[in-house]
């Protein structure tokens, strides 16, 4: 019971940490020290729904000029919009010239008990961890599923039977799941902050209202024939890429990339990627941002981008469960799952009258 009850558990927080901002429960961290001393980087937390936001509440929100969520305190809620601060910053994001928070823009607030916070310590260490070593992390806990047992043995019934469906079940929603949190926090993310000025200026990172502006960006991206990448920019378009092998690509679609399996080796290459910023209209910050989405290559292309536009969620979802669904009907179809681990003989075996 014990057993089951840890991977339910386990499976509970690894779905909760796939669902996007927004649900009514989510488990994240933060991955800045702009919260501390009271939350640190790689900490992790609980959000929940946020209703009514007073000031002191801690709260997670959408900002279209970072193109991210941020998790910062709010420190003044007024009528026209909430003032938020990091504990660890010396001013509000407001005198930095970020704008007041909308409620819209809440996704919500983070679990507290008896008015302390609570915070998961090294969640985003172990999560990176995890990440990249989760081959071993579905094989330990396969293994655990199959022979974990086994010291319970003597205070079983002679009347209990281990059967076969009763581990691979279990192993592919966990491989379902782990699969799915994998793809979806897979993305590659670049984010740069411009400063929108009245005249033009020699320092860096600065546009001048009226004029369009083109940077090029260096990229780490990885590439593999199995996998499929939709690629998103806020705040600019892609003109150019130049691969690795110095070949440039002029008008690289915007949505097709190379990128990676997490169960299959990768090579690591940096792009040289050319893009224009559309002329600003008012002084202030402009964010932009570039983002890489892995996925399985199972599907077409255009379905995997389709399905992301969707929401990304819904694409990893998709890609997963065609990769894992096909090994699933194999074994129902050809696997006798009602049979003992040890001694029963498979469908295929009395299909083809194999011996009795």
């Amino acid at each position: 019971m014990i057993q089951k009850a840890g991977i339910a558990l386990g499976l509970l927080v690894l779905v909760a940490l796939a669902v996007p901002a927004g649900v009514p429960l989510q488990i994240s961290y933060v991955s800045s020290d702009s919260m501390s001393p009271t939350i640190d980087t790689n900490e992790g937390y609980v959000l929940v729904p946020a209703g009514t936001v007073h000031p002191g509440d801690v709260i997670t929100f959408y900002s279209e000029e970072r193109a991210t969520y941020v998790t910062h305190r709010a420190t003044q809620v007024t009528s026209d919009g909430i003032v938020t601060k990091g504990d660890g910053n010396p001013s509000t994001d407001q005198a930095s010239g970020y704008p007041l928070v909308q409620p819209s823009d809440v996704s919500g607030k983070l679990l507290t008990v008896g008015g302390r916070l609570v915070v998961i310590p090294y969640l985003g260490t172990l999560l990176g961890a995890i990440t990249s070593y989760w081959y071993l992390v579905v094989g330990a806990l396969g293994a655990y599923l199959l022979f974990g047992g086994s010291g319970s043995d003597r205070r079983r019934t002679r009347k209990h039977v281990l059967r076969s469906r009763e581990i691979v079940l279990p192993v592919v929603v966990l491989v379902f799941v782990a699969g799915v949190v994998f793809v979806s926090q897979g993305a590659v993310q670049q984010t740069t902050v411009y400063t929108v000025t009245e005249q033009p200026t020699p320092i860096p990172s600065t546009l001048t209202v009226g004029e369009a502006a083109t940077e090029s960006i260096s990229l780490q991206t990885t590439k593999s024939p199995f996998a499929h990448v939709v690629t998103e920019t806020d705040g600019m378009e892609i003109v150019r890429m130049t691969p690795e092998s110095g070949t440039a690509v002029d008008n690289q679609p915007p949505r097709e990339a190379t990128g990676w399996l997490p169960w299959h080796p990768f090579e690591s290459s940096t792009q040289r990627i050319e893009t224009r910023i559309p002329a600003q209209e008012t002084a202030g910050p402009h964010a932009t941002s570039i983002r890489m989405h892995p996925y399985p290559a199972v599907l077409p292309g255009e379905l995997i981008t389709r399905l992301h536009e969707i929401h990304p969620l819904v694409a990893a979802i998709s890609t997963v469960g065609t990769s894992v669904l096909p090994l699933s009907l194999v074994y129902w179809l050809f696997v006798d799952t009602t049979a003992p681990l040890r001694s029963g003989r498979s469908r295929l075996e009395r299909t083809l009258g194999g011996r009795r």
